[in-house]
Parts: structure tokens; C-alpha cells; sequence
């Protein structure tokens, strides 16, 4: 007996040898999620972002909301240093930027096989990353759809008998503004009229379209004679008309400026990013809100053209986990997570999810952004997009507020613009 229990407990050591020994062997960290991070920029679709991430599964994520001044320069330095977090979301006009400085991983075949192509909005989907433009090489997936929506004040709106059925020309909302601003009790329209940012030129860019303008020729890199084109002359002279129907000072506004001006009811009407707008639904917060109604943006004399606005999400060059990055990827953008998504109040450029009923109610505004969104277009994502972009938004808030005139503007703009692209490539447009 006493030998068959040694024989037992030797048996039960070996055994016992054998577990602490493949425990050490075990790969550290086997077993747990891996840890994914988000950089985005803070406004409600970040948190609304942060809490559909808790959903996800197989990772831990992280989403990281900076505030906006600080948005672009906590990316780059990061991608600097060669580091940072594994999806970074990049505003559509820095793709050109991030990818030319080899920060982003490319998600062609990822996009084509992991979800669902053809469904994609075809302006959002090349807008928020594909680069060169034309080339069919893509660095983004569309995270946030955004475009701008008129927003209006019904009550003003009856005070004038002003139908909003009406308002579906720019001529016919300037006519209306115009009449409003007459009475002396509000103004008429309010916009972001100030020259930082991308504010000015995100709201002109529709007007300059719709008139039949361009911005640049992205074939030739030409600005000279596309931007200061007589389109954009009318397109600017009309932008002037239709600040002067908007309060006093509108030349400083951004958007905080316009939410106050419609949320305290002293302006009848605006086209404001619906992103913008969803800080709008709280009456504590926004006391006109239960008076406003939404709609398409006007047309212009020569097309239907809006400026489009959101972004992608990328996924960075320099991660460490790159294959649960896509992982990731492949269930945020999948049909189902983005209906979730709408409904915590983001807004997805697939198709199916902007027709269905599960997006129209999700948000009052919503029917409007469904009918506006397939038609925006976006304007330059070169990586010399800033200085193009801070000379653009320079002339046209000088022209806007009367302190030089459209043709100067714009032909002073179209010269700086070409220098700027003529500096960066002195033998023409890169092969």
C-alpha cells in the first residue's frame, strides 16, 4: 500500500510539474482583449462613439475626445513620434497629408471584402479617404456623415407668411431673409460667416458649386482662372446679400454664435451642420428648438451641390495590433452596428442605413439629412490643403463683410492659392 501512494503522489508532482511549466511558457497576455484607442475631437458624436465602443466584444476601447484646437496636432505629433493610437480619425481634408507622410495603414481590400462596398454614399467614401483622388486607393472608412441642413423658425417664418415649401431656391430664401431682416424684429438668416477654420469656406464652397464654379482643377492644379471665375464672382456677391440679412457683427461668427442666434429666437433661419445641431434638442438648452423645422438645403441657379462634412476612421501605420484594428473595424462598419450607431446619434454614409426607418426617427432632423447628403461634394484634401484653405477663408470673409470686393477677393485668392500649389510642385502636377 505505502509504495502505490508514493507511486500516486509522484504521479499527482509530475503533473503539477507539467501545469507550472506550461504556465510559463504561456505568451504573456493570452487570453486577454486587446486594447484599441480613438482620437477624436470632443462634440456629442465622440461620447455618443465612446458608448457604442463599450459594445464591442473582443477588444477594449478606448476613445479619446480633445478638444477641437487640438485635434490635428495630437494626431501628427503622435504619428511624428511614430506612435499614438491605433484608429485615428482624420478630418477629410488632412488625407493627403497623413498619407504622403506614410501615416495610415491603406484599407483598400479591407473596405471591398470586410464590408459592404457598393453601399457606401460614393462621395463619402472617397471624400473621407481615398487619395490621390481618382485613384481608387482608400485610407479611411466613413465614421461620421455630416452636411449642413436649413434649419428655420416657424413661428417667424408665419409671422411673414413665408412658406418653407418656398425656401427651396437660394434665391428664394435671400428673398425671404431679406424680407424678414426689413421688418426690424429679426434677423433674416445667420451663417459662420468668420475666416478661421473651415468655417466661411465650407459655407460659400455650396453657393460657389451651385452657381456652376469650381474651386480648382484638380487635373491641371490650377486656381488661377477656376477660382476667380465669374461663377464664384456672382456666387460671392451673393454670399454679401445674404449677410446682410443677418445679424450685425455676423462676420465673427462661428458656430457657437449661430446657436445662439437661432436658439434665442432672434434669427428666422441657418444651414448648420447637423453634427452642430444635435447639441440643439435639449429646450433646457435651446429654448426655440421645439419651434424649429428642417429641410434640404436651397439649390442654386445652376445645380444642387452641398458642401459635405464629417470624416473617416483610420487605422495607423504604426499600431501594434494591427489585426484586431480591423477586426474592429469590420464590426464598427457593418450594416448592423451602424443602425446602433445612428440611433446613439451618429450618422453612417451607407445607403441602406440613411433609408431606413430605424435613421429617419432617430433624430427630428434626420428625414432632412437623409435628402441632403447624397448630394455633397468636398473640396481639396491636398497636404497643402491648410495654407489653401486659411487664404480661402482670408478673401472671402474680407469680401463677405464689404471690406473688399468680390472680383479682388477672388483674384487675389486664385494668385496666392497657385503660388502656394506652384511652390509645392514647380514641375507641374505629381504623375
Amino acid at each position: 500500500m505505502l509504495g502505490k501512494k508514493r507511486l500516486v503522489w509522484a504521479a499527482i508532482a509530475v503533473l503539477m510539474i507539467a501545469v507550472l511549466v506550461l504556465a510559463a511558457c504561456k505568451p504573456r497576455g493570452t487570453g486577454a482583449k486587446p486594447e484599441l484607442s480613438i482620437t477624436w475631437f470632443a462634440w456629442p458624436p465622440c461620447d455618443a462613439l465612446a458608448k457604442l465602443v463599450a459594445e464591442y466584444p473582443d477588444a477594449t476601447v478606448k476613445v479619446n475626445c480633445v478638444p477641437y484646437e487640438q485635434w490635428h496636432d495630437s494626431i501628427f505629433t503622435d504619428f511624428a513620434s511614430k506612435g499614438g493610437v491605433d484608429l485615428p480619425i482624420v478630418d477629410s481634408q488632412w488625407t493627403g497629408e497623413a498619407v504622403t507622410g506614410g501615416h495610415l495603414l491603406e484599407l483598400t481590400n479591407f473596405l471591398k471584402q470586410d464590408t459592404n462596398f457598393n453601399d457606401w454614399v460614393p462621395s463619402a467614401l472617397q471624400a473621407y479617404g481615398e487619395y490621390p483622388i481618382g485613384s481608387g486607393h482608400y485610407y479611411g472608412a466613413p465614421i461620421m456623415a455630416d452636411v449642413q441642413v436649413l434649419i428655420y423658425n416657424k413661428n417667424i417664418l408665419s409671422e411673414y407668411n413665408i412658406a418653407p415649401a418656398s425656401l427651396t431656391t437660394w434665391d428664394a430664401l435671400l428673398q425671404a431673409a431679406q424680407t424678414i431682416k426689413a421688418g426690424d424684429k429679426y434677423d433674416g438668416f445667420v451663417w459662420f460667416w468668420i475666416g478661421s477654420g473651415d468655417q466661411i469656406q465650407s459655407a460659400w464652397n455650396e453657393l460657389a458649386w451651385s452657381w456652376g464654379g469650381e474651386l480648382w482643377d484638380p487635373q491641371t492644379y490650377k486656381f488661377e482662372g477656376v477660382v476667380n471665375s465669374p461663377q464664384n464672382v456672382a456666387a460671392l456677391e451673393f454670399a454679401r446679400n445674404l449677410y446682410l440679412a443677418g445679424p450685425e457683427g455676423a462676420g465673427n461668427f462661428s458656430y457657437g454664435e449661430v446657436t445662439t442666434a437661432m436658439c434665442d429666437g432672434t434669427t428666422a433661419m441657418t444651414a448648420i451642420w447637423v453634427g452642430v445641431a444635435a447639441g440643439w434638442t435639449d429646450p433646457a438648452s435651446c429654448k426655440e428648438f421645439p419651434n424649429m423645422g428642417f429641410m434640404v438645403p436651397p439649390a442654386g441657379p445652376v445645380q444642387h451641390i452641398l458642401q459635405l462634412g464629417g470624416m473617416g476612421m483610420n487605422v495607423s501605420a504604426y499600431t501594434k495590433n494591427k489585426d484586431a484594428a480591423l477586426a474592429f473595424l469590420k464590426w464598427l462598419m457593418s450594416e448592423e452596428t451602424q443602425l446602433k450607431w445612428v440611433q446613439a446619434g451618429g450618422y453612417s454614409a451607407l445607403q441602406s442605413v440613411l433609408a431606413s426607418d430605424t435613421f429617419k426617427n432617430a433624430a427630428p432632423f434626420n428625414v432632412a439629412f437623409a435628402g441632403a447628403y447624397p448630394l455633397v461634394r468636398d473640396f481639396y484634401n491636398l497636404p497643402e490643403y491648410y495654407g489653401l484653405m486659411t487664404k480661402e477663408g482670408e478673401y472671402l470673409n474680407l469680401a463677405v463683410t464689404g471690406q473688399m470686393s468680390a472680383q479682388e477677393a477672388l483674384d487675389k485668392m486664385a494668385a496666392d492659392q497657385q503660388a502656394i500649389i506652384d511652390q509645392a510642385y514647380p514641375n507641374g502636377p505629381p504623375q
